[in-house]
């Protein structure tokens, strides 16, 4: 694996072109910041944004960690919303 920080962002940026690309509904962008710890989400209507600290993005991409820890985030996003809109729905029924 590599370090580079060039490298892990070009990963973060392919990932974010195939989560859009999957996910129609939901425009995802992403931001290297040091003002997260590690990673966030923050939602807004119909976009989402991925910041991400770019020492920590190195040190995952380096271990291998990548899918896990970046992909891993979005997909959680994800499922939260999914258990949100089912819970939202048990109660109105």
């Amino acid at each position: 694996m590599t370090n580079s920080p060039t490298a892990a962002e070009g990963m973060v940026r392919r990932l974010i072109t195939r989560v859009n690309r999957s996910h129609g509904m939901t425009a995802w962008s992403y931001e290297l910041t040091s003002e997260v710890d590690n990673i966030d989400v923050v939602s807004g209507p119909g976009s989402q944004l991925l910041r991400i600290h770019p020492c920590w993005l190195r040190y995952v991409v380096a271990h291998g960690e990548f899918g896990c820890c970046v992909a891993g985030e979005i997909e959680a996003w994800y499922l939260l919303q999914r258990l949100t809109a089912e819970s939202l729905a048990d109660i109105v029924a």
